[in-house]
């Protein structure tokens, strides 16, 4: 497996530009680059210097995080302004994928994105034909970039799919080669603290196209969320038999260490990276991966 950087683990106190020095220099094989610090960036720079590290640099660029659905996309009634602004934010997406060089796009289902407002509304038929319809549509979209979608299951009930066999009932029905998974550690974990990963052997093994993998503290329930994520060598996610079952379906991608922890938003960017380098390495070697 390959080692891959996140840009949310150090996105409190870093920049894309600082992060693909400080990645290149602490031996990562990739970045996943947010697309609100790739907006940051084109403020001072260029797609073309962007691809230009690239060209030069053994760092090398994977999928670009992460577009957020929401429920009427496409469909009757869809609101133009919304739409609009989703596309152009894909759009921006999508050029830089094919400037650089990426191929992969995060793609997360419809959430209730206020942490106070409660769990998310809505059926689970409706939100298995509402995905179904969206990505089959950027799909579309994507395919002329030759990126693919990497669909993202959340296990809180602020997500509206959160477990793996919802996530995969959905990506079968889009049947579409550029649509398939990123499997979460954490995310998968915030199901009900679930530590068996064994679901992730029953989906199509070409269908994971990205792995995420940190653990998380041990916190009371009504206090779980993304900022608890931690770097794999502590906390509550098993990440031995996370990692043993993608090895089981034959996975041998990329591994992406993402936190949300404002704790290290507070050390330096190169204590951040470097840190997150040497604990997914760690991870990976005593687990076999490497």
């Amino acid at each position: 497996m390959k080692i891959s950087y996140n840009e949310a683990t150090a996105k409190g106190c870093s920049s894309l530009a600082l992060d693909l020095e400080l990645c290149e220099k602490a031996g990562f094989d990739y970045i996943e680059i947010r697309l609100d610090m790739l907006g940051d960036y084109l403020k001072e720079h260029t797609v073309e210097e962007l691809a230009a590290f690239f060209r030069a640099s053994r760092l090398k660029p994977h999928a670009m995080n992460a577009l957020y659905l929401y429920p009427e996309l496409f469909g009757d009634h869809d609101d133009p302004g919304r739409r609009d602004a989703l596309l152009a934010e894909f759009q921006t997406g999508l050029d830089v994928c094919k400037a650089i060089g990426s191929h992969y796009f995060i793609i997360v289902p419809p959430l209730q994105r206020d942490p106070n407002g409660g769990p998310f509304v809505g059926a689970r038929e409706e939100t298995f034909e509402n995905c179904v319809r969206i990505l089959k549509k950027l799909g579309e979209m994507a395919r002329p970039y030759d990126v693919n979608l990497c669909f993202e299951l959340v296990g809180f009930e602020r997500s509206s799919v959160r477990t793996v066999e919802e996530a995969d009932a959905i990506v079968r029905a889009v049947d579409r080669d550029n649509v398939g998974f990123v499997f979460d550690s954490y995310n998968i974990y915030l199901n009900n603290r679930t530590n068996d990963f064994s679901a992730i052997r029953t989906v199509q093994p070409e269908k994971i196209f990205a792995v995420h993998m940190m653990s998380g503290k041990d916190v009371p329930d009504g206090e779980m969320g993304q900022d608890k994520r931690c770097f794999p060598d502590a906390g509550v996610v098993d990440i031995g038999n996370f990692l043993e079952n993608l090895r089981e379906a034959g996975y041998d991608g990329m591994v992406s260490i993402e936190t949300f922890n404002p704790d290290y938003w507070e050390k330096a960017p190169a204590w951040v990276i470097n840190t997150a380098y040497r604990t997914t390495r760690e991870a990976l070697v005593q687990n076999g991966c490497i």
